[in-house]
């Protein structure tokens, strides 16, 4: 038997984690010598099929003997579907092999009930703390993307990486509210054992006496504080990535009006200065364009003039312009005048 695995039965719940008195609610229909209700937070399956699952492990002490575990689904998100609810996969009631947790050898073969069952909820926060870790991972990689596509190194556009912070955030937002209750209710310990609750709530060091199972009831309580600062912090970054990208959409919206103003004056200019020197010479006495000397006193000043326009208006172009950039100007122009010529070549004559 894996000593770091347990079975729990899982169970979904649509509520919105508030305090909806089902923690005593569940107490009491149990009829537990132990209850302790910890958060469940767990990111899960390969990169592009990851899925992360926020709830509540309730763990209960039975009266014959041994421990239970119930897992309380609150929100499931889905990697393929942009972290938002996983809607697919229909209501869950079943067990479930939870592995990785930080038992010690010793569990669950040795202990009274109550003993394992706050030795498990300790190891499910402890858990759920260290997946904060794997989180910031996930953070680092919509950080990177976003990079890689303000570089376009990219292709892609931000809509969906931004969709994907805010559903992300929301899942954190839930998974730090569960540790808030579990910390502020002391994991609900009080249903069964008042005595200890207020001690510990009111000292911070262990006293002599007290059953060895409290200084491991402490350091869950531990796990769930830390996690609510991590958590905090993780959704304080994901909230700035947005203000920051916000400001990027601003900047780059001007960047882009600027952008069209200057195509439309290029426009302008390539379009009008070659219908300004036609008009100026006239183009009747070239047409039709059946010879070489016909055909270069026309096109080249237009060619010239629309080559000019075009270089100046890629050295004013927001941005760094490229190669590519002068190679799509010089066809262009290449375009124009070919254009121009099959129209001159079949111009009527005088």
């Amino acid at each position: 038997m894996d000593s770091h695995a347990v079975l729990a039965k899982v169970v979904d719940d649509t509520g919105d984690g508030g305090y909806d008195d089902s923690e005593r609610l569940a107490f009491e229909e149990s009829e537990a010598k132990a209850f302790l209700a910890v958060p469940f937070l767990r990111l899960s399956g390969e990169p592009g099929k990851r899925q992360l699952v926020v709830g509540q492990g309730r763990v209960i002490a039975k009266p014959d003997g041994g421990v239970e575990l119930t897992l309380v689904r609150q929100t499931v998100r889905s990697e393929e579907a942009g972290w938002s609810e996983d809607t697919t996969s229909p209501a869950v009631t079943g067990l479930e092999r939870i592995s990785g947790l930080p038992l010690p050898s010793a569990y669950p073969a040795e202990g009274d009930a109550v003993s394992q069952a706050v030795t498990l909820a300790k190891a499910i926060a402890e858990s759920s703390r260290n997946e904060v870790l794997r989180l910031r991972g996930l953070r680092y990689e919509l950080e990177r993307m976003i990079a890689e596509l303000l570089a376009r190194r990219r292709r892609g556009s931000l809509r969906p990486v931004l969709a994907d912070i805010i559903e992300l955030s929301t899942a954190l937002g839930r998974g730090r509210d569960q540790a808030q209750k579990a910390g502020r209710d002391g994991l609900w310990i009080w249903l069964w054992d008042d005595e200890t609750y207020h001690h510990v709530r009111n000292e911070t060091t262990s006293e002599l006496g007290e059953p060895t199972w409290v200084r491991t009831y402490r350091n869950a309580l531990r796990h769930c504080t830390a996690m609510d600062e991590q958590l905090a912090e993780e959704v304080s970054r994901l909230h700035s990535l947005l203000t920051g990208i916000s400001a990027f959409a601003v900047a780059a919206d001007s960047e882009a009006q600027e952008r069209f103003n200057l195509l439309a004056a290029v426009a302008a200019a390539g379009l009008g200065v070659p219908a300004l020197i036609i008009s100026l010479y006239g183009a009747d006495s070239f047409l039709p364009l059946d010879s070489f000397d016909h055909a270069w006193r026309a096109l080249l000043p237009i060619g010239v003039t629309v080559l000019v326009v075009s270089t100046v208006g890629l050295r004013w172009m927001p941005g760094k312009s490229r190669l590519r950039h002068y190679a799509l100007a010089v066809l262009l122009v290449i375009t124009l005048i070919g254009v121009l010529f099959f129209a001159g070549v079949l111009a009527p004559g005088k």
